[in-house]
């Protein structure tokens, strides 16, 4: 400002005698602010729409091999360092406790199928002598039965052709009597045929419910097996996708506490960016926007990210970020997914710029070509 107003007394003692330049002399510190207005709205027009530009670091996701319970190392092949492929072994593990569950879990189905093959045996016998002892009584009842109808029908011709004793009072209850017998014989039978089939359906309900409960626990016991041998399978850990080795904090014939981080894997590439926004300008970023990707250096080609998230309150950016060691910066963590495929070094810094849905169009079609 006191530059501005020695120009205009510059201007004002070589003009003076001007009356339009009396004017903007007498006037010169509104004059003053209101240029001072017009530039700040025409940078506002110049930088509208520029999108928001903030560093990061590369970082990559890590897997940690650990288990819930103690064990004991076998064989470490990897070190530190060292990358390994999809099917390299990278660590075998004992759990003896886990050897001991399998092994009582088989003893124990096997007695189960044993013990249910035995009552089913057990029950077809007696099943069986239920239906002897039936027809042992059936036999003995039909030929009492058979031999009562013999008599009675003999009597009956008898009295027929003792006319004169049809009268007999006696003989006639003689007949009747024989006739109840036959009749209590015959519900005897039906009786005893009865409680036969009611025993031998017992006997066949409740080798069916022996059955059923045995092998719902045959089944409890072979779904905790198949969980115990997946268990075991996972005790030789296989590199499933391709990673570099961080740590290895085993040796081999080490025991190994509960949930101990025994080796820590990484990928060659980082597959996230840490960024840092300013607390003046967190607002202008979204989760899931796309945003470019470069080097600090500006060298090397940039990738597209995605916001995938946004922290919740304000942060302190790490110390490499501070623009002066001793104040620090604050601002509102972002963490961006890239793609796996990248040039990037872990822990490399990075700038990070917001991008329209068009220009990632036209930079996703022209990595095509």
């Amino acid at each position: 400002m006191n530059k501005l107003e020695d120009l205009l007394d510059n201007f004002w003692n070589t003009h003076k005698n001007n009356a339009g330049v009396a004017y903007v002399y007498t006037h010169k510190l509104s004059i003053a602010w209101i240029l001072c207005v017009i530039f700040a709205v025409m940078l506002g027009f110049i930088y509208q729409g520029k999108a928001a530009m903030f560093r990061g670091i590369a970082e990559s996701s890590e897997t940690i091999i650990s288990l819930p319970s103690p064990t004991e190392i076998v064989k470490v092949y990897v070190v530190p360092g060292q990358e390994v492929n999809v099917g390299d072994t990278i660590v075998v593990i004992n759990r003896p406790d886990l050897t001991l569950r399998v092994t009582e879990l088989t003893r124990e189905l096997d007695a189960l199928e044993g013990r249910s093959n035995l009552s089913s045996a057990e029950i077809d016998q007696k099943v069986a002598e239920v239906k002897a002892n039936l027809e042992t009584r059936r036999l003995t009842l039909l030929a009492e039965i058979r031999n009562l109808e013999a008599e009675y029908e003999s009597n009956k011709a008898i009295s027929a052709k003792l006319k004169s004793l049809s009268n007999s009072k006696s003989k006639a209850d003689g007949n009747d009597a024989m006739a109840m017998r036959i009749k209590s014989l015959k519900n005897e039978l039906a009786i005893a045929t009865k409680s036969a089939n009611e025993q031998i359906a017992l006997l066949r309900g409740s080798n069916k419910l022996q059955k059923t409960s045995g092998k719902t626990e045959a089944a409890n016991i072979r779904k905790e097996l198949a969980e115990l041998r997946k268990q075991q399978m996972e005790l030789t850990q296989i590199a499933k996708e391709n990673w570099v080795v961080g740590d290895v904090n085993v040796r081999d014939g080490e025991k190994v506490s509960s949930f101990a981080p025994i080796v820590t894997l990484a990928h060659k590439s980082p597959t996230l960016i840490r960024g840092y926004i300013n607390e003046q300008i967190y607002e202008n970023t979204n989760l899931g926007e796309a945003v470019k990707v470069t080097s600090l250096t500006g060298k090397g080609k940039a990738v597209i990210g995605e916001v995938v998230g946004l922290s919740s309150r304000i942060v302190p950016f790490p110390t490499r970020m501070w623009k002066m060691p001793e104040i620090p910066v604050y601002g509102r963590e972002v963490t961006i997914k890239i793609p796996e495929e990248n040039k990037f070094l872990l822990g490399e810094m990075v700038t990070i710029t917001e991008t329209s849905k068009r220009n990632l169009e036209k930079q996703q079609q022209k990595a095509k070509k």
